[in-house]
């Protein structure tokens, strides 16, 4: 079955051609701010030819041949995150609430991590997973530069251990793998790549991952599944699938202009003819509201020393010292971060992170770095400042930088060698 015919389960012929249209179109980018480090009003006063997102707050629509802002110094100091227009409403539709604790099961790179962080302001927790262990570290690299400390990132197969965490998170967001075909526009290599059997071998995982992630939903709890496919047998379908084989309900998304429904009105889609972005399908799922026994067992090693500024409680794993937001059991998990890296403990002094730098605001000492200095800091050179002896936290334009350390005279550079310049 090639492409247009096997949108004709849901399209009509005059939709599948507009759809096909705007594929020839260019593609859309969009930036969402980081609320913590940029407010809107200096954000378009920097860069004033954005427009804003139709849906989701404190995000923009940029062109990308007039603005290159992944390659800008507030980017790079994250104050803000790139990210696809459609991609970034799935987060921005839940109904987050303070204290959730929240699982992101195939999370790479990480932007609706990022954005639940946001909307979470900080508390609760989210457990970021991704099976492959190299997209996991793109997560901790994003975690890092914007200075997130309520995510715990783990790279783990949960068809092995998903029975231990049953019940367990408020919401999970399950952005499945697909056969990509909302990609389109955005990357030719899912296009050419494209087969109906592809769609068929993803429905099968589709299934598999949506029974495994409702069972560790909490009950009362919000599961939100989505995928960048037009595909009816990647959306509806697998949605039809969960509602017919456990007492799943569908939570129903206000309806906007931009959205379209098809005529089983289960979830909603983002076609690029009607919403600027990418193609996208969202639906909410929930779990009806019964009582239920889980205890979750803390096996942790606690800093006794709870001094530590902004980090309420103080993980101690070897010499390492993690600020976490919440408790939470990790004996089977692989963890590669645990809310905020502190720093290396040696003979009772902290070594901090660049994470502790990105995720403070202030410190006990602090240093405004001008562009030069930024400029040589970011090459990997020491400045030759006078300041107090200890470590510091550098700053520009009110950004963290880095955590430094000045011996009175030289603040020595302690940026990481894989963000210098």
């Amino acid at each position: 079955m090639d492409f247009k015919s096997h949108l004709l389960k849901y399209l009509k012929k005059d939709e599948i051609d507009r759809l096909m249209n705007s594929l020839t179109e260019n593609d859309r980018h969009a930036v969402l701010l980081n609320p913590h480090k940029m407010n809107d009003n200096t954000f378009v006063q920097l860069f004033p030819h954005v427009i804003p997102h139709p849906l989701v707050k404190h995000a923009y629509l940029y062109d990308k041949n007039e603005y290159e802002l992944g390659k800008t110094v507030e980017h790079e100091l994250g104050a803000f995150y790139l990210q696809e227009p459609s991609a970034m409403v799935v987060s921005s539709l839940l109904d987050f609430q303070t204290g959730d604790l929240v699982l992101d099961l195939c999370a790479a790179p990480g932007g609706k991590t990022v954005q639940a962080s946001f909307l979470m302001d900080g508390t609760g927790l989210i457990v970021a997973n991704d099976i492959a262990h190299n997209r996991a570290m793109a997560i901790k690299e994003n975690v890092e530069r914007l200075g997130l400390g309520n995510v715990l990132i783990i790279s783990n197969d949960f068809s092995k251990i998903y029975h231990k965490y049953k019940n367990i998170f408020d919401k999970i967001i399950l952005d499945a793998p697909c056969s990509g075909s909302g990609m389109f526009r955005k990357d030719k290599r899912f296009k050419e790549d494209w087969t109906y059997a592809k769609v068929l071998k993803n429905q099968a995982l589709q299934k598999e991952l949506i029974l495994m992630a409702y069972q560790m939903l909490k009950p009362g709890g919000v599961l939100s599944y989505s995928t960048c496919s037009f595909s009816y047998e990647e959306d509806e379908e697998i949605i039809t699938y969960l509602l017919e084989n456990t007492d799943a309900s569908i939570c129903p998304i206000s309806m906007r202009a931009c959205f379209y429904q098809s005529p089983s009105k289960i979830g909603v889609h983002l076609l690029p003819y009607l919403f600027p972005g990418e193609g996208h399908y969202i639906c909410h799922i929930n779990k009806p509201n019964i009582l239920y026994h889980n205890q979750q067992k803390n096996k942790l090693f606690f800093y006794k020393d709870q001094t530590i500024p902004f980090c309420p409680l103080v993980l101690k794993y070897g010499d390492f010292l993690f600020g976490i937001s919440e408790k939470f059991d990790v004996s089977s998990l692989s963890v590669i971060r645990y809310g905020v890296k502190i720093g290396e403990i040696k003979n009772n002094i902290i070594k901090y992170d660049v994470h502790y730098a990105r995720y403070l605001s202030s410190f006990s000492l602090e240093k405004e770095i001008d562009d030069d200095s930024l400029m040589k800091y970011r090459h990997g050179d020491s400045l030759s400042l006078p300041m107090e002896k200890g470590f510091v936290l550098l700053k520009y334009h009110s950004l963290s930088v880095d955590m430094a350390k000045s011996d009175g005279r030289i603040i020595k550079n302690r940026y990481p060698k894989y963000w210098r310049k």
